[in-house]
């Protein structure tokens, strides 16, 4: 993975490559994540949230538990899309354990929500 640092809160968020979903209003998706803390045996909580910022958390899977192996493993993340849809969603993922956030990412691509309408027709 290609990560650089970008603005945030202590730590500095670092950015993480993503493919660039389109998901429907209201659907639930399960996002997995390699994530990596050492030592192992540490009990750890990950989050990952859809917002305009880091701070607005429109859709979040809630903070997940795992216990850290040391090495590489990935931990299943559910959200549901916002609804209605219409927007794009930066994605950010926080690892915590003993309650303190200390690792912080967003990912290079947006989440986009589609919405639409279609008017009256006419023959």
């Amino acid at each position: 993975m290609d990560f650089k640092k970008v603005k945030g809160k202590e730590p500095d968020r670092l950015s993480v490559d993503m493919e660039d979903p389109v998901m429907l209003p209201g659907v639930s998706r399960i996002a997995v994540v390699p994530i990596t803390v050492s030592p192992s045996g540490l009990a750890c909580e990950a989050e990952l949230f859809l917002g305009p910022n880091d701070t607005t958390k429109v859709a979040s899977s809630g903070k997940n538990p795992f216990t850290s192996t040391g090495a590489s493993q990935s931990v299943s993340l559910p959200v549901t899309m916002p609804s209605p849809g219409g927007e794009a969603y930066h994605v950010y993922i926080d690892v915590f354990t003993a309650g303190h956030r200390f690792l912080a990412y967003k990912a290079k691509e947006d989440v986009i929500v589609p919405a639409g309408s279609i008017g009256p027709i006419t023959w």
